[in-house]
């Protein structure tokens, strides 16, 4: 049996939202998504030959980052991609799944790659499960500080982690919502190319980058009902039935409470217009 292609778990790149404009912020985080299934591989798979690839990479991109936001921000936003990772990295940690370094590629996101299939669908959804879950528990930390300090800052970084978080969710391809609604259905796929059709429509997305994440999340989903399941075990989309109704308690419920979590943070944010004439959002 050949070895399983790398499947890799990424963070989509950060860009600063706008006040008000969802639209805005979920347009310009898809590019990560679409590294993963192009040319984006190829430029992991060499940063991975460097000694140094996780820490470098992830100094390089806070740097890289500095340069349009101000230190404090870049610092938060690539901190926030790292515990998102780490929540998939610990998931495979927990299922005895090795993995590669983890890389942050400026401007494109980061990026956690498994190196064999888990055991199921399952398990590969709980694995998509460990970023969201983490990443908003960081988020939620960072909008506790927020509040505790008084910091629009952190209120700004709470923001962008819920989004990132957020938008992953979307059951579209190689997202993490993609692979955990992929072990409930393969409708799923099909639902999730309707939202993101919806957001195009409707104008709340029109970055053309996600025009392609939509191509290659069409291309998933009809390879799962043309092909079938190929390239993965025999009964990889059996699951039971318990497992099947935690898995869709455990997505709407980390959905909804996103949301919640950043309706309530943005009573309290004050549009990055007005930030960057504060002392406070610069040093």
């Amino acid at each position: 049996v050949s070895t399983p292609p790398s499947r890799p778990f990424a963070s989509p790149p950060p860009r600063l939202p706008r006040g008000g404009r969802v639209g805005s912020t979920l347009a310009t985080v898809g590019s990560g998504a679409l590294l993963l299934a192009g040319k984006g591989k190829y430029i992991f798979g060499a940063l991975k030959l460097t000694k140094f690839a996780s820490l470098g990479s992830m100094l390089l991109s806070v740097g890289a980052y500095s340069t349009i936001f101000g230190l404090p921000y870049a610092a938060g936003m690539v901190g926030q991609l790292l515990i998102h990772e780490s929540g998939h990295a610990l998931v495979m940690m927990r299922y005895g799944i090795p993995f590669s370094p983890m890389v942050f590629v400026p401007f494109i996101g980061a990026v956690v790659s498994m190196k064999k299939l888990p055991r199921d669908a399952h398990q590969e959804a709980m694995i998509a499960f460990g970023g969201p879950v983490l990443g908003t528990v960081g988020a939620i930390s960072i909008s506790g500080a927020a509040h505790a300090m008084d910091s629009q800052l952190l209120f700004a970084l709470a923001d962008f982690g819920y989004m990132i978080n957020l938008f992953n969710l979307l059951p579209i391809g190689s997202l993490d919502g993609g692979r955990i609604c992929g072990a409930l259905s393969p409708w799923a796929g099909v639902a999730g190319l309707g939202a993101g059709g919806v957001l195009i429509y409707g104008g709340v997305i029109n970055n053309p980058i996600f025009y392609l994440v939509m191509m290659g999340g069409t291309w998933t989903t009809f390879s799962r009902f043309y092909y079938g399941d190929v390239d993965v075990p025999p009964n990889y989309y059996r699951i039971t039935s318990s497992e099947r109704f935690r898995v869709t308690a455990g997505y709407f419920g980390l959905i909804g409470s996103i949301v919640a979590a950043m309706a309530a943070n943005k009573k309290r944010t004050k549009p990055p217009e007005v930030l960057r004439n504060e002392p406070s959002w610069v040093e």
